[in-house]
Protein backbone atom coordinates (compact mmCIF):
# COMPACT_ATOMS: atom_id res chain seq x y z
CA UNK A 1 0.00 0.00 0.00
CA UNK A 2 2.68 2.24 0.79
CA UNK A 3 4.50 1.91 -2.69
CA UNK A 4 0.60 2.35 -4.21
CA UNK A 5 0.73 6.29 -2.22
CA UNK A 6 4.26 6.88 -3.41
CA UNK A 7 3.03 5.88 -7.47
CA UNK A 8 -0.07 8.17 -6.52
CA UNK A 9 1.72 10.73 -5.07
CA UNK A 10 4.16 10.72 -8.21
CA UNK A 11 1.33 11.19 -11.10
CA UNK A 12 -0.42 13.93 -9.27
CA UNK A 13 2.34 16.11 -8.98
CA UNK A 14 3.42 14.96 -12.79
CA UNK A 15 0.38 14.66 -14.84
CA UNK A 16 -1.63 17.57 -13.08
CA UNK A 17 1.09 19.60 -11.41
CA UNK A 18 -0.21 19.33 -8.30
CA UNK A 19 2.69 19.84 -6.00
CA UNK A 20 4.01 16.81 -3.49
CA UNK A 21 4.01 19.53 -0.19
CA UNK A 22 -0.03 19.66 -1.26
CA UNK A 23 -0.60 15.94 -1.73
CA UNK A 24 0.92 14.85 1.23
CA UNK A 25 -0.16 17.33 3.18
CA UNK A 26 -3.86 16.54 2.15
CA UNK A 27 -3.29 12.67 3.14
CA UNK A 28 -1.98 13.50 6.44
CA UNK A 29 -5.13 15.57 6.89
CA UNK A 30 -7.38 13.28 5.58
CA UNK A 31 -6.83 10.15 7.88
CA UNK A 32 -6.43 12.16 10.84
CA UNK A 33 -9.69 13.74 10.33
CA UNK A 34 -11.50 10.49 8.97
CA UNK A 35 -10.46 8.74 12.05
CA UNK A 36 -11.22 11.65 14.47
CA UNK A 37 -14.58 11.48 12.83
CA UNK A 38 -14.89 7.72 13.13
CA UNK A 39 -13.74 7.08 16.47
CA UNK A 40 -14.30 10.47 18.31
CA UNK A 41 -10.62 10.01 19.47
CA UNK A 42 -7.93 12.48 18.87
CA UNK A 43 -4.96 9.60 19.23
CA UNK A 44 -4.52 8.97 15.70
CA UNK A 45 -2.22 10.76 13.81
CA UNK A 46 0.18 10.42 10.31
CA UNK A 47 3.78 11.43 9.62
CA UNK A 48 4.61 12.26 6.25
CA UNK A 49 7.78 12.92 4.02
CA UNK A 50 7.53 15.48 1.54
CA UNK A 51 10.60 14.78 0.04
CA UNK A 52 10.08 11.10 -0.41
CA UNK A 53 6.38 10.91 0.04
CA UNK A 54 6.80 8.08 2.16
CA UNK A 55 3.20 8.25 4.74
CA UNK A 56 2.97 6.54 7.71
CA UNK A 57 0.18 5.91 9.90
CA UNK A 58 0.22 5.72 13.77
CA UNK A 59 -2.13 5.31 16.59
CA UNK A 60 -0.99 6.98 20.32
CA UNK A 61 -0.88 4.38 22.72
CA UNK A 62 -0.91 4.53 26.83
CA UNK A 63 0.86 1.94 27.95
CA UNK A 64 -0.70 -0.24 31.12
CA UNK A 65 -1.21 -3.23 32.70
CA UNK A 66 -4.37 -4.53 31.42
CA UNK A 67 -6.23 -3.52 27.85
CA UNK A 68 -9.21 -2.01 28.62
CA UNK A 69 -9.58 0.08 25.08
CA UNK A 70 -7.15 -1.52 22.20
CA UNK A 71 -7.83 1.38 20.34
CA UNK A 72 -5.82 3.76 22.76
CA UNK A 73 -4.35 1.41 24.87
CA UNK A 74 -1.17 -1.44 25.22
CA UNK A 75 0.07 -4.14 27.41
CA UNK A 76 3.91 -3.56 28.31
CA UNK A 77 5.31 -6.43 26.58
CA UNK A 78 3.63 -5.05 23.40
CA UNK A 79 4.84 -1.70 23.62
CA UNK A 80 8.13 -2.72 24.08
CA UNK A 81 8.55 -4.45 21.17
CA UNK A 82 7.87 -1.05 19.50
CA UNK A 83 9.24 0.74 22.39
CA UNK A 84 12.23 -0.91 23.94
CA UNK A 85 12.42 1.28 27.46
CA UNK A 86 8.36 1.79 27.13
CA UNK A 87 6.81 1.61 31.31
CA UNK A 88 3.50 1.74 32.32
CA UNK A 89 2.41 4.96 31.96
CA UNK A 90 4.31 6.04 29.27
CA UNK A 91 2.54 6.85 25.82
CA UNK A 92 4.23 5.20 22.41
CA UNK A 93 3.68 5.13 18.98
CA UNK A 94 2.04 2.07 16.93
CA UNK A 95 2.12 1.91 13.62
CA UNK A 96 -0.75 1.24 11.39
CA UNK A 97 -0.61 -0.08 8.03
CA UNK A 98 -4.23 1.19 6.13
CA UNK A 99 -5.34 -2.69 6.10
CA UNK A 100 -6.06 -2.46 9.35
CA UNK A 101 -7.84 0.39 9.35
CA UNK A 102 -11.70 -0.03 9.08
CA UNK A 103 -13.20 0.36 6.10
CA UNK A 104 -15.45 3.60 6.58
CA UNK A 105 -11.86 5.47 7.98
CA UNK A 106 -10.74 4.87 4.52
CA UNK A 107 -13.50 5.76 2.50
CA UNK A 108 -13.92 8.94 4.45
CA UNK A 109 -10.33 9.56 4.00
CA UNK A 110 -10.05 8.89 0.31
CA UNK A 111 -13.19 11.20 -0.12
CA UNK A 112 -11.35 14.39 1.60
CA UNK A 113 -8.30 13.29 -0.20
CA UNK A 114 -10.29 13.32 -3.66
CA UNK A 115 -12.13 16.87 -3.20
CA UNK A 116 -8.79 18.60 -1.54
CA UNK A 117 -6.67 17.36 -5.02
CA UNK A 118 -10.10 18.23 -7.31
CA UNK A 119 -9.81 21.77 -5.05
CA UNK A 120 -6.49 22.46 -5.95
CA UNK A 121 -7.05 21.12 -9.72
CA UNK A 122 -9.46 24.06 -10.15
CA UNK A 123 -7.29 26.45 -8.47
CA UNK A 124 -4.36 25.99 -10.74
CA UNK A 125 -6.71 25.69 -13.66
CA UNK A 126 -8.03 29.28 -12.34
CA UNK A 127 -4.32 30.76 -11.73
CA UNK A 128 -3.55 29.50 -15.37
CA UNK A 129 -6.50 31.43 -17.59
CA UNK A 130 -6.97 34.28 -15.32
CA UNK A 131 -3.32 34.97 -15.95
CA UNK A 132 -4.17 34.72 -19.71
CA UNK A 133 -7.26 37.01 -19.75
CA UNK A 134 -6.92 39.09 -22.81
CA UNK A 135 -5.25 36.79 -24.67
CA UNK A 136 -6.03 34.20 -27.42
CA UNK A 137 -6.52 30.21 -27.00
CA UNK A 138 -6.71 27.38 -29.45
CA UNK A 139 -9.37 25.02 -28.72
CA UNK A 140 -11.32 21.89 -30.26
CA UNK A 141 -14.68 22.55 -30.41
CA UNK A 142 -16.79 19.81 -28.25
CA UNK A 143 -20.27 20.24 -27.99
CA UNK A 144 -23.06 22.91 -28.33
CA UNK A 145 -24.84 23.40 -24.76
CA UNK A 146 -28.14 26.26 -23.81
CA UNK A 147 -25.51 28.85 -23.16
CA UNK A 148 -23.28 28.30 -26.06
CA UNK A 149 -20.47 26.18 -27.70
CA UNK A 150 -18.08 24.34 -25.34
CA UNK A 151 -14.45 24.60 -26.21
CA UNK A 152 -12.09 22.01 -25.04
CA UNK A 153 -8.60 24.13 -23.38
CA UNK A 154 -6.84 21.07 -22.43
CA UNK A 155 -7.96 20.20 -18.02
CA UNK A 156 -11.00 22.75 -18.50
CA UNK A 157 -13.62 23.74 -21.05
CA UNK A 158 -14.05 27.18 -22.21
CA UNK A 159 -17.22 28.58 -23.33
CA UNK A 160 -18.05 30.62 -26.25
CA UNK A 161 -21.34 32.11 -25.39
CA UNK A 162 -23.96 32.97 -28.27
CA UNK A 163 -23.52 36.47 -27.69
CA UNK A 164 -19.44 35.91 -28.16
CA UNK A 165 -20.24 34.17 -31.39
CA UNK A 166 -19.73 36.01 -34.71
CA UNK A 167 -23.05 35.78 -36.28
CA UNK A 168 -23.71 33.88 -38.90
CA UNK A 169 -20.59 31.79 -38.42
CA UNK A 170 -20.80 28.30 -37.98
CA UNK A 171 -17.93 26.52 -36.33
CA UNK A 172 -16.77 23.32 -37.37
CA UNK A 173 -17.65 20.50 -34.61
CA UNK A 174 -14.49 18.89 -33.51
CA UNK A 175 -12.29 21.24 -35.25
CA UNK A 176 -9.64 24.00 -33.54
CA UNK A 177 -10.93 27.48 -33.06
CA UNK A 178 -9.37 30.34 -31.91
CA UNK A 179 -10.73 32.55 -28.95
CA UNK A 180 -9.88 35.46 -26.86
CA UNK A 181 -10.13 34.59 -22.96
CA UNK A 182 -12.65 37.10 -22.08
CA UNK A 183 -13.01 36.09 -18.28
CA UNK A 184 -12.57 33.55 -15.69
CA UNK A 185 -14.71 32.94 -12.94
CA UNK A 186 -14.77 30.49 -9.79
CA UNK A 187 -17.70 28.09 -9.76
CA UNK A 188 -18.82 25.17 -7.61
CA UNK A 189 -18.25 22.91 -10.87
CA UNK A 190 -14.87 24.32 -11.29
CA UNK A 191 -13.36 27.38 -13.38
CA UNK A 192 -15.73 29.05 -15.97
CA UNK A 193 -13.21 30.02 -19.11
CA UNK A 194 -15.88 32.54 -20.85
CA UNK A 195 -14.37 32.99 -24.45
CA UNK A 196 -15.26 35.18 -27.32
CA UNK A 197 -14.76 35.82 -30.92
CA UNK A 198 -16.69 38.92 -30.88
CA UNK A 199 -14.83 41.16 -28.50
CA UNK A 200 -12.78 44.25 -30.53
CA UNK A 201 -10.29 42.65 -28.42
CA UNK A 202 -9.87 39.57 -30.56
CA UNK A 203 -9.33 41.82 -33.58
CA UNK A 204 -6.27 43.35 -31.74
CA UNK A 205 -4.93 39.97 -30.70
CA UNK A 206 -5.14 38.50 -34.59
CA UNK A 207 -3.11 42.42 -35.62
CA UNK A 208 -0.53 41.93 -33.43
CA UNK A 209 0.04 38.20 -34.19
CA UNK A 210 0.00 39.13 -38.06
CA UNK A 211 1.85 42.85 -38.55
CA UNK A 212 5.58 42.99 -36.69
CA UNK A 213 5.04 46.65 -36.23
CA UNK A 214 2.34 46.54 -34.34
CA UNK A 215 3.53 43.74 -32.29
CA UNK A 216 6.85 45.39 -31.82
CA UNK A 217 4.87 48.61 -30.96
CA UNK A 218 6.52 50.61 -33.63
CA UNK A 219 2.89 51.00 -34.52
CA UNK A 220 0.01 51.52 -32.38
CA UNK A 221 -3.53 50.49 -32.59
CA UNK A 222 -5.76 53.15 -31.00
CA UNK A 223 -9.22 51.93 -31.48
CA UNK A 224 -11.07 49.26 -32.52
CA UNK A 225 -14.81 48.84 -32.79
CA UNK A 226 -16.98 46.39 -34.45
CA UNK A 227 -20.46 45.44 -35.33
CA UNK A 228 -19.13 41.65 -35.36
CA UNK A 229 -20.28 39.28 -38.73
CA UNK A 230 -20.97 42.60 -40.61
CA UNK A 231 -17.20 45.28 -40.45
CA UNK A 232 -14.64 46.72 -38.04
CA UNK A 233 -12.61 50.06 -38.24
CA UNK A 234 -9.19 49.62 -36.48
CA UNK A 235 -7.22 53.12 -36.20
CA UNK A 236 -3.78 52.94 -36.03
CA UNK A 237 -0.98 55.24 -35.61
CA UNK A 238 2.52 55.50 -36.45
CA UNK A 239 5.47 56.15 -33.54
CA UNK A 240 7.96 56.38 -36.12
CA UNK A 241 6.99 59.28 -39.02
CA UNK A 242 9.26 56.53 -41.37
CA UNK A 243 6.06 54.26 -41.00
CA UNK A 244 3.08 54.34 -42.68
CA UNK A 245 0.60 52.60 -40.27
CA UNK A 246 -2.20 52.08 -42.73
CA UNK A 247 0.18 50.23 -45.27
CA UNK A 248 1.47 48.49 -42.40
CA UNK A 249 -1.55 47.04 -40.87
CA UNK A 250 -2.65 46.41 -44.40
CA UNK A 251 0.09 44.70 -45.68
CA UNK A 252 1.35 43.67 -48.97
CA UNK A 253 -1.02 43.40 -51.82
CA UNK A 254 -3.66 43.31 -47.95
CA UNK A 255 -2.07 39.96 -47.17
CA UNK A 256 -1.82 40.70 -43.19
CA UNK A 257 -5.54 42.51 -43.03
CA UNK A 258 -7.22 39.61 -45.24
CA UNK A 259 -5.43 36.86 -42.51
CA UNK A 260 -7.09 38.73 -39.92
CA UNK A 261 -10.57 38.83 -41.90
CA UNK A 262 -10.31 35.77 -42.81
CA UNK A 263 -10.26 34.26 -38.99
CA UNK A 264 -13.31 36.64 -38.06
CA UNK A 265 -15.41 34.90 -40.91
CA UNK A 266 -14.29 37.54 -43.47
CA UNK A 267 -15.95 40.42 -41.44
CA UNK A 268 -14.92 43.42 -43.38
CA UNK A 269 -12.41 45.48 -42.08
CA UNK A 270 -11.56 49.19 -42.06
CA UNK A 271 -8.22 50.19 -41.47
CA UNK A 272 -8.15 54.45 -40.80
CA UNK A 273 -5.29 56.00 -39.96
CA UNK A 274 -5.72 58.02 -36.58
CA UNK A 275 -4.86 62.13 -36.35
CA UNK A 276 -4.88 63.79 -33.22
CA UNK A 277 -6.92 66.72 -35.35
CA UNK A 278 -10.50 65.48 -34.63
CA UNK A 279 -11.78 66.91 -37.94
CA UNK A 280 -8.99 65.11 -39.86
CA UNK A 281 -9.41 62.11 -37.77
CA UNK A 282 -13.39 61.87 -38.26
CA UNK A 283 -12.60 62.40 -42.18
CA UNK A 284 -10.33 59.51 -42.03
CA UNK A 285 -12.99 57.76 -40.06
CA UNK A 286 -15.25 57.54 -43.03
CA UNK A 287 -13.07 55.15 -45.07
CA UNK A 288 -13.25 53.72 -47.48
CA UNK A 289 -15.31 56.35 -48.39
CA UNK A 290 -13.79 59.59 -49.98
CA UNK A 291 -15.95 62.21 -47.73
CA UNK A 292 -15.43 66.07 -48.98
CA UNK A 293 -14.88 67.48 -45.71
CA UNK A 294 -16.29 67.84 -41.97
CA UNK A 295 -17.29 69.85 -39.28
CA UNK A 296 -17.09 69.74 -35.42
CA UNK A 297 -19.69 71.87 -33.92
CA UNK A 298 -19.19 73.75 -30.25
CA UNK A 299 -21.53 70.79 -28.91
CA UNK A 300 -18.20 68.24 -29.84
CA UNK A 301 -20.76 66.41 -32.15
CA UNK A 302 -19.81 66.40 -36.33
CA UNK A 303 -21.31 67.28 -39.58
CA UNK A 304 -19.74 65.43 -42.61
CA UNK A 305 -20.24 66.27 -46.19
CA UNK A 306 -20.32 63.81 -49.05
CA UNK A 307 -21.12 63.90 -52.49
CA UNK A 308 -23.90 61.88 -53.67
CA UNK A 309 -21.35 59.38 -55.82
CA UNK A 310 -19.48 58.67 -52.18
CA UNK A 311 -22.50 59.35 -49.94
CA UNK A 312 -23.95 55.20 -50.25
CA UNK A 313 -20.18 54.03 -49.22
CA UNK A 314 -20.36 56.60 -46.34
CA UNK A 315 -23.51 55.67 -45.35
CA UNK A 316 -22.97 52.02 -45.31
CA UNK A 317 -25.32 49.12 -45.86
CA UNK A 318 -27.99 50.41 -43.44
CA UNK A 319 -26.11 53.11 -41.84
CA UNK A 320 -23.29 50.26 -40.44
CA UNK A 321 -20.17 52.48 -41.29
CA UNK A 322 -22.19 56.06 -39.37
CA UNK A 323 -22.54 54.04 -36.40
CA UNK A 324 -19.04 52.75 -36.33
CA UNK A 325 -17.43 56.34 -36.32
CA UNK A 326 -19.35 57.38 -33.98
CA UNK A 327 -17.85 54.95 -31.77
CA UNK A 328 -14.35 55.12 -33.22
CA UNK A 329 -14.50 59.02 -32.56
CA UNK A 330 -16.97 58.67 -30.25
CA UNK A 331 -18.98 61.37 -30.70
CA UNK A 332 -22.71 62.41 -32.72
CA UNK A 333 -22.12 62.72 -36.40
CA UNK A 334 -24.49 63.54 -38.70
CA UNK A 335 -23.91 62.83 -42.65
CA UNK A 336 -25.11 65.26 -45.44
CA UNK A 337 -25.25 64.88 -49.17
CA UNK A 338 -23.96 68.13 -51.52
CA UNK A 339 -23.94 68.59 -54.80
CA UNK A 340 -20.76 69.21 -56.94
CA UNK A 341 -21.00 72.88 -55.66
CA UNK A 342 -20.85 71.75 -52.18
CA UNK A 343 -24.84 72.55 -51.47
CA UNK A 344 -26.78 70.51 -48.68
CA UNK A 345 -28.97 68.10 -50.71
CA UNK A 346 -29.94 65.07 -47.45
CA UNK A 347 -29.37 64.79 -44.06
CA UNK A 348 -28.47 61.80 -42.28
CA UNK A 349 -29.56 61.55 -38.23
CA UNK A 350 -29.75 59.29 -36.20
CA UNK A 351 -32.54 58.73 -33.43
CA UNK A 352 -33.28 55.60 -31.20
CA UNK A 353 -30.75 53.71 -33.14
CA UNK A 354 -32.51 53.98 -36.77
CA UNK A 355 -31.24 55.92 -39.67
CA UNK A 356 -33.53 58.68 -41.43
CA UNK A 357 -32.81 60.47 -44.61
CA UNK A 358 -34.33 63.99 -44.39
CA UNK A 359 -34.70 65.95 -47.47
CA UNK A 360 -32.85 69.52 -47.23
CA UNK A 361 -33.79 70.38 -50.51
CA UNK A 362 -37.20 70.95 -51.59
Amino acid sequence: MRDEIQSAIYELEKERGISRDYIVTAIKEAFEQAYQQQFQKDNFMVKADTGTGLVRLYSRKMVVAKVTDSDSEIILKDARKVEPAAKVGDEVLVQVKIEQLPLAVVVKARKFIDDKIRERENDLVYERFHSQVGTLVNGEVLRQNKEGLLINLARCEGILTRDQQIPGERLRFQGVAKALILSVDKSPQGPRVLLSRAHPDFIQRLVELEVPEVGSGLVEVKRIVREPGSRAKVAVFSRDPKIDPVGAVIGPMGARIRAVSREIAFEHIDVVRFDQNPVKYVVNAFSPAKVVDAERRADGSFVVRATAEAFPVALGKSGVNVRLVERLVDASVELVQVDEGGQQQAALTHEAGETHEESTNL
